[in-house]
């Protein structure tokens, strides 16, 4: 078996990892799941696929692969010397907001599994709001763990990859207000739904150009 670089498998992270959860997101919501209901309705109304549940199970792996994208990047933002710290500090943001989405679709999983009795009527909405909280919350961090990173990333490049991160330093921002006003006005959720799916798309194609850099630093 050969072997891989660092550098190689965590620019495959970055190219991998968001992309992948992003097209699963689209998938899952937009083209599968019933895209036209309302997103503060936590009821179980519909009975997911096989293909749905199969599904399932990759976004959050496919974002653990991310981060170690991201701490690879990390030992590359550290021999540039420019806000390592300020790195740092966000790759803990990502790390949350990745775990928020690990426990939310593993309460997912709960309301779908068959077979199951002795539980009271019901219990499908109560774990679909407990993870649809969870991830909301640390979605919050996230997106600040991502404007962090976005910044840092900014100050040690040059050329067209700091006007990028530049603006994806602008979309974290715009996700942080976001994010906050979700948390206090579920009213607002219904321009989250649009916003979080342009996000998830900017933030994919930026990091595959991360991606990029690093997988031919070899």
């Amino acid at each position: 078996m050969g072997n891989i670089s660092a550098s190689r498998l965590g620019g495959l992270g970055l190219i991998i990892g968001p992309g992948l959860a992003t097209i699963l997101y689209l998938l899952l919501f937009m083209v599968l799941g019933d895209a036209s209901g309302e997103v503060t309705d936590f009821s179980v109304t519909s009975d997911p696929s096989a293909l749905e549940r199969f599904l399932w199970i990759f976004p959050g792996i496919s974002l653990i692969f991310f981060l170690y994208g991201i701490t690879v990047l990390h030992a590359d933002i550290k021999e540039n010397g420019n806000n390592e710290a300020l790195f740092r500090l966000g790759t803990m943001g990502i790390f949350i907001g990745i775990l928020g989405i690990v426990i939310s679709s593993g309460l997912g999983f709960g309301t779908n599994f068959e077979g199951l009795t002795g539980l009271n009527e019901g219990y499908g909405a109560t774990l679909n709001l407990v993870g649809g909280a969870i991830q909301t919350y640390t979605g919050l961090i996230f997106s600040i763990g991502s404007l962090l990173i976005a910044w840092s990333v900014a100050s040690s490049r040059d050329g067209g990859h700091r006007i990028f991160a530049c603006l994806m330093a602008l979309v974290g921002a715009i996700n942080v207000v976001v994010g906050i006003i979700n948390l206090i006005d579920t009213s607002t959720w219904e321009i989250g739904a649009i916003v979080t799916p342009i996000t998830y798309v900017l933030f994919s194609i930026w990091s595959i150009t991360l991606g990029l850099g690093l997988f031919s630093k070899d």
